[in-house]
C-alpha cells in the first residue's frame, strides 16, 4: 500500500510542475505533425448521418464489428453488453466524449440505454488509442468503445430533427433533437427519446409455440448539452437523464406447474452530469480537465404473489460516483511528445440486499505516455498504475472477510506502426490490463461470489492493413492476429433471472484469434456501392487445471467462428442496406457437453430508405428534408438464442419517418 501512495504523490507532484515548462519555439506545422498522427487507428469505425434512420441502439452498430459479441437477452428491454476478443465486458471501456460510462456495482454497461441519435461516430480500439490528452482510464482499458457526440453547423443558427419509429413486435419510438447557437462559439443542444415495447413475440417451446411474456419496457431519455469553443480550446457540459420500467421474461425452462412464467420487474433512474475543458496554452503544452457525477437507482422486485415459484426479493440500490481527471500533453520536439494523466474516482453503493453491506471504493489511476511520430514509423508506450481502496460496513459479518482491502496493479503498453508503402500499414501492440471485481462480485451473495480473485489480462496483437483506389474502385483489407491470456478470468453465468448471476473464476484462459475484414467499393455518378465482409476465429480455452474435465474446453459463450456481410447500395436519394451476421456453435458452461450446447445461427436484416428534399422555409437558407425508411429484421425468421434459455425475436419490421430542418 505504501508503494501505491508513493506513486500517487510522485505523479501529482509531476503534474504540478509541468506547466512551468518553457514556451514552445517550434512552428505550428511541426507541432501539428506529432499531434494529429495516431500510432494505432480504430479497429472498426462507423460514421453516422444524423438525418437518416440510424440504428436504434449502439449495440446494433457494435454487433457488426469484427471480434465483437453482443450478449442480448431478447427484445427492446433485454440487457445488452459487449464482449471484445473474449476479454469480457468488464475489460471493455465505453467512453462518451472521452469520459467512461461505468458501473461499480456490476461493471456491466447496458448498451441498450444509449441511442446513436446525436452521435457522430462509434469506434472500437482493440489495442491502445494513442491520441493526445487522454484520461488515465483510457490507457487502463483492455479494449475501448468510443461514442463521439456530433456538433452540427447550422447555417441559420438553429436546426432540429424529429423522428418517429414504430413496428412489430409492438414498438413505438419517437425522438426529437434541437440545436441552437446562443452566441458565437456557444451551442445548446437538447434531445429526448421515448421507447415503448410490449416485448411480445412468438417462440417455439418443445412441441408448441408460445408468446414471450413480461418482456415489456417503457423508457425515457432526456439530454442537454452546452458546447463552447474559444481561442485555443473548447469545452462542453452534458446532462443525461434516463428512466425505465421493464420486465424480465426469464429463461425458457420446463416447469412442473406449467409453461415458463416470470413476474420480475426492474425500475431504473440514472442521472449523470459530465463536462470537459481542453486548452492549448502554447504550441507545446496543453491540458484537459474532465469531471463527472453519476447517480444511479435500481429497484428489483420478483412479485412472488404473482409467481409462487420465485424467491421473494424486493431490493433497492443507490449508487453515487464522482470522477475527476487531469491530462497534460507536452510536445518536446516535432516528433516527440509526452503525456501525463491522473484520474481520481469515488464510488459508493447503498442497498438493502444481503447483509446491508455499504461498500465504498476510492480509485486512483495514473498514466505516463510517450509518442514518437515519423513519416513512415510511429511508436507509443505508456505505463499505467491502478490503485483501489475498498471500505465497507455491515451490522452482520455474513460469513466472509470484513477486512478493508487495497488492490493495485501496474499496466505497461507498447504499440507501433510502419508504412512501408503508402497503401500498406503494419501495426502491433502489447499491453497488460487489470480489472477489479465489482461490488456485486464481492459483497452481495445474491449476485456474486465473495471469494473472487481480481482478473488480469495480457494482450498482444498485430495488424496488416491494405487500402488502394483504382479509378472508380476502392479496396481495403485487414488481417489481425492476436493472443490474450486472462488470469483469474471472471465469467458471469445467468441463473433463473437476468438480474441474478453466478460468478466464477475460470482461473486461466488462453485466447488465440484472427480477425479478417475485406471491402470493395464502386462509385459512378448517381451510384455508390459498398460490400464488406468480416470473419473472426476465436479459440478461447480453459487452461486452469491440467487433467481436469474442463481443461482445453472453450470458455462459455465464445464462438470459434463468427462473421458478417454488409452490402450498401445508394442511387440518387435511395439507399438499400443488407446485413447478415453469423455466429457458430457455443457452450453456456465450461463443460462442453450436449446439455450446454448452443446451436449456431445466422440473422439477416434489410433496410430501404428514401430522402425527399422539401421547399425551404421563409427567411431560412437550410433546406429541410424528409427521410422515410423501412427495415426488416431477421428476414428469414431464424429461431436462435444468444444466451441459453432466452429465445430471440423472429421476423420483425419497423418503419420510420425523419424530418430534419
Amino acid at each position: 500500500m505504501r508503494g501505491g501512495f508513493s506513486v500517487l504523490i510522485l505523479l501529482l507532484s509531476v503534474s504540478w510542475r509541468l506547466p512551468a515548462q518553457e514556451a514552445d519555439t517550434l512552428s505550428a506545422a511541426s507541432v501539428l505533425s506529432v499531434r494529429e498522427r495516431p500510432v494505432l487507428r480504430p479497429s472498426e469505425e462507423v460514421r453516422l448521418d444524423a438525418q437518416v434512420a440510424v440504428p436504434l441502439q449502439v449495440a446494433d452498430v457494435l454487433s457488426r464489428f469484427t471480434g465483437v459479441q453482443v450478449k442480448d437477452y431478447g427484445g427492446l428491454g433485454g440487457l445488452k453488453t459487449v464482449n471484445v476478443r473474449s476479454l469480457g465486458s468488464e475489460h471493455v471501456g465505453v467512453f462518451l466524449d472521452g469520459i467512461q460510462i461505468d458501473n461499480a456495482q456490476n461493471m456491466q454497461v447496458d448498451l441498450g440505454r444509449f441511442s446513436t441519435d446525436g452521435l457522430q461516430s462509434v469506434s472500437l480500439y482493440n489495442g491502445q488509442k494513442t491520441g493526445r490528452l487522454q484520461t488515465a482510464k483510457e490507457y487502463a482499458s483492455g479494449a475501448a468503445v468510443y461514442l463521439r457526440s456530433e456538433r452540427l453547423a447550422h447555417p441559420d443558427g438553429s436546426g432540429g430533427i424529429l423522428r418517429l419509429r414504430g413496428g412489430y413486435p409492438g414498438m413505438v419510438n419517437p425522438s426529437v433533437r434541437w440545436d441552437k447557437d446562443l452566441l458565437p462559439g456557444l451551442t445548446l443542444r437538447t434531445s429526448a427519446e421515448f421507447i415503448y415495447g410490449d416485448g411480445r413475440y412468438r417462440y417455439p417451446y418443445y412441441d408448441t409455440t408460445l408468446v414471450r411474456e413480461n418482456g415489456d419496457i417503457k423508457s425515457l431519455r432526456a439530454e442537454v448539452m452546452l458546447l463552447g469553443a474559444h481561442s485555443g480550446g473548447d469545452w462542453r457540459l452534458h446532462i443525461y437523464s434516463y428512466g425505465s420500467e421493464r420486465g424480465f421474461p426469464g429463461p425458457v425452462i420446463r416447469r412442473a406447474l406449467g409453461f415458463p412464467f416470470s413476474a420480475e420487474r426492474q425500475t431504473d433512474q440514472d442521472l449523470f452530469v459530465q463536462g470537459g475543458w481542453r486548452q492549448e496554452w502554447s504550441r507545446r503544452y496543453a491540458t484537459a480537465i474532465r469531471m463527472k457525477y453519476a447517480n444511479n437507482y435500481t429497484h428489483y422486485c420478483t412479485h412472488a404473489e404473482k409467481d409462487p415459484m420465485a424467491f421473494p426479493y424486493d431490493l433497492h440500490y443507490r449508487q453515487h460516483s464522482g470522477y475527476f481527471s487531469l491530462a497534460q500533453s507536452l510536445t518536446l520536439t516535432e516528433v516527440w511528445s509526452v503525456d501525463l494523466s491522473t484520474d481520481l474516482q469515488c464510488n459508493a453503493l447503498d442497498s438493502d440486499a444481503g447483509q446491508f453491506v455499504t461498500p465504498r471504493r476510492l480509485t486512483f489511476t495514473g498514466a505516463l505516455a510517450t509518442r514518437l511520430v515519423w513519416e513512415k514509423f510511429r511508436f507509443a508506450a505508456h505505463v499505467a498504475y491502478l490503485g483501489a481502496w475498498d471500505v465497507f460496513k455491515t451490522p452482520d459479518a455474513g460469513g466472509w472477510s470484513r477486512q478493508n482491502t487495497w488492490r493495485d496493479a501496474w499496466m505497461p503498453s507498447v504499440s507501433l506502426s510502419w508504412w512501408p508503402l503508402p497503401f500498406l500499414e503494419v501495426a502491433a501492440f502489447c499491453k497488460r490490463t487489470f480489472r477489479l471485481p465489482s461490488f456485486n462480485d464481492l459483497y452481495y451473495s445474491l449476485m456474486g461470489n465473495s471469494s473472487l480473485d481480481p482478473e488480469s489480462a495480457f494482450q498482444c496483437g498485430g495488424e496488416v492493413r491494405f487500402a488502394r483506389e483504382w479509378g472508380r474502385w476502392s479496396f481495403e483489407a485487414r488481417v489481425s492476429p492476436y493472443f490474450n491470456r486472462v488470469a483469474g478470468k471472471i465469467v458471469a453465468i445467468p441463473t433463473a433471472s437476468q438480474f441474478r448471476w453466478t460468478m466464477l473464476n475460470v482461473g486461466l484462459a488462453d485466447i488465440t484469434g484472427l480477425d479478417l475484414k475485406a471491402g470493395a467499393g464502386w462509385s459512378s455518378g448517381d451510384w455508390d456501392l459498398r460490400l464488406t465482409g468480416r470473419y473472426c476465429f476465436q479459440q478461447a480455452l480453459d487452461h486452469s487445471a491440467r487433467g481436469s474435465r474442463t481443461y482445453g474446453n472453450q470458455i462459455p459463450y465464445i464462438p470459434r467462428h463468427s462473421g458478417s456481410v454488409s452490402l450498401l447500395v445508394r442511387w440518387r436519394r435511395w439507399s438499400l442496406g443488407w446485413d447478415s451476421v453469423f455466429t457458430g456453435e457455443r457452450w453456456s458452461r465450461t463443460a462442453n457437453i450436449p446439455d450446454y450446447h448452443i446451436a449456431p445461427w445466422s440473422v439477416t436484416d434489410i433496410s430501404l430508405e428514401r430522402r425527399i428534399l422539401l421547399p425551404r422555409f421563409a427567411h431560412r437558407t437550410a433546406q429541410p428534408s424528409l427521410v422515410a425508411a423501412v427495415r426488416c429484421t431477421n428476414l428469414f425468421n431464424c429461431r436462435y438464442e444468444i444466451v441459453q434459455g432466452y429465445p430471440m425475436p423472429g421476423l420483425g419490421a419497423t418503419a420510420s419517418v425523419t424530418f430534419a430542418w
